[in-house]
């Protein structure tokens, strides 16, 4: 359980920041990271931060994002909360935002719908079922694309031979 107020005073840990670099995906849960994450690559699933998270020109987060402050130059889809979000020129947001305070760019992109966070803050939890049918998703998924490299690699061993 999250719980985001506005009057918050909360410091943020001195933690590293985490870089997924392009060309990198990642699959599954990024939850409680001690720094802010920055993404250049692609991000299938849930982030879940008291931090804030930031999306590159050539990155993109697929799933449930629940952070501090997002900004986007990449792509976001999926269901956001967050304090504020700004989505720069070159960025794109296809979901749900629930949010404080939405910044958009000229040539930036919202298409979708947003509510606001509530002055006194918002408990705010994603449906466990909606994270656990992600999470099956992401899984089935994986595990299909496990058994086509196995099928690839045994039809080149088969050439071969």
């Amino acid at each position: 359980m999250g719980v985001f107020k506005s009057g918050s005073t909360k410091s943020r840990s001195n933690g590293g920041k985490t870089i997924i670099a392009a060309g990198c995906k990642i699959s599954g849960e990024l939850i409680d990271l001690d720094g802010d994450l920055h993404i250049d690559g692609l991000v299938e699933g849930v982030v879940e931060t008291e931090q804030g998270v930031s999306v590159g020109k050539t990155g993109a987060i697929n799933g449930l994002v629940k952070a501090t402050t997002i900004i986007v130059s990449g792509v976001l889809e999926g269901k956001v909360v967050c304090e504020k979000i700004d989505i720069l020129a070159t960025g794109k947001v296809l979901g749900e935002v629930v949010c404080s305070e939405m910044m958009i760019e000229a040539g930036g992109k919202f298409i979708g719908e947003s509510r606001e966070l509530t002055e006194g803050g918002l408990i705010v939890n994603f449906p466990e079922e909606e994270r656990t049918k992600l999470v099956a998703q992401l899984v089935e998924k994986s595990a299909k694309k496990l058994v086509d490299l196995e099928l690839e690699e045994k039809s080149k061993n088969d050439q071969e031979i």
